[in-house]
């Protein structure tokens, strides 16, 4: 497989090799080498550039059990425009501390897979379980051990209408007494929540984002999300048109923030000491670089979905209204996804 991207915000090439039968055994073995780069946005001030490789193998375990190993090996930087901004307290100091210090990181993970699921594209019944681990620090310059759960319960209500669960969580921690980079935490919004722009919850620096733009992200390291979707199809179409409706309720949270709150002189500037008591919703006091806002309160939504099963893959449109939010994360009603994720 040979894709490429190019748009506004982001360019990139990857390419992926899988033999299905390995030394002629039931395993499957392949690798990926890809590179992305992404400009900054509204959601995050800053380019990124990330270029790597995996190596994977598939263990099938038994019929509905799957063991997935891995390696990989990725540098990945972030690059601020300072230039477009008069001070440097416009930025998050904690992404400053990182601004163009790329990182190699090496790791080492697994993927267990449970798939009960009656059809992998268009699943009506059944329900699929899946763990990953991956433990950085074998050389490269960081260290920490993530772990991520996602389950999915599928039931036939009527007919054609189908019942949808699903419940995810994840945890990522240092180790080996060194720090944990701003750019490993979790970063969420709609892939948890719909009804969030990306970056949309979480830990946020209330001392940046002056001049009435939104403070920057500075992700967590826990989260939390639910889901409830009920899907029906739309009678008034023809079936082979492959359009379906679907209505949801979301709840989810990240928060836990690690990282530092004062940092020393960046670059040769000044820093621009904040008082923090004064800033509401800041979970940090006194005078410190990042004032941090960090809550583990529920996010919920509510929202109306079309699916289409398109001769390019599953395409979804989302329309959601955020029901319970912080002041200071930021909503998208609507969203655009495709493709199928097992």
């Amino acid at each position: 497989r040979l894709a490429g991207t190019l748009g506004q915000n982001t360019q990139g090439v990857d390419f992926s090799f899988t033999e299905p039968y390995f030394l002629d055994y039931r395993v499957a073995a392949g690798f990926d080498l890809y590179w992305k780069q992404t400009s900054a946005t509204s959601y995050s001030p800053y380019d990124t550039s990330t270029a790597g490789g995996t190596l994977r193998v598939s263990l099938p375990l038994t019929d509905e059990l799957t063991l997935g190993l891995r390696y990989s090996l990725y540098q990945k930087e972030i690059s601020i425009n300072t230039s477009d901004y008069y001070y440097y307290g416009k930025i998050s100091w904690a992404l400053l501390e990182v601004n163009n210090d790329p990182a190699l990181t090496s790791a080492v993970g697994y993927t267990l897979t449970y798939n009960m699921l009656d059809n992998n594209i268009d699943p009506t019944n059944g329900y699929l379980l899946e763990l990953k681990q991956d433990l950085a620090g074998l050389g490269g310059d960081v260290d920490y051990i993530k772990t991520t759960f996602d389950s999915r319960f599928y039931f036939p209500v009527y007919g054609d209408v189908v019942l949808m669960l699903r419940g995810q969580a994840g945890n990522i921690a240092s180790w080996g007494g060194q720090d944990l980079r701003i750019l490993d935490n979790f970063f969420k919004g709609p892939d948890i929540v719909r009804g969030f722009a990306p970056n949309g919850i979480g830990p946020r620096d209330l001392a940046s984002g002056i001049d009435g733009s939104d403070p920057d992200a500075l992700g967590g390291t826990l989260y939390w999300g639910t889901t409830a979707e009920v899907q029906f199809p739309l009678t008034f179409l023809p079936k082979d048109l492959g359009m379906k409706g679907a209505v949801f309720a979301d709840a989810g949270s990240l928060w836990d923030y690690q990282g530092q709150t004062t940092f020393p002189n960046i670059a040769g500037w000044q820093n621009n000491l904040v008082d923090c008591s004064v800033l509401p919703g800041s979970s940090t006091k006194g005078l410190n670089n990042v004032c941090v806002a960090d809550s583990d309160s529920i996010r919920s939504s509510v929202g109306v979905s079309l699916i289409w099963k398109s001769p390019f893959g599953p395409l979804r449109f989302d329309y959601a209204w955020a029901l319970s939010k912080e002041a200071y994360d930021q909503t998208q009603a609507f969203r655009f996804s495709g493709g199928t994720r097992f």
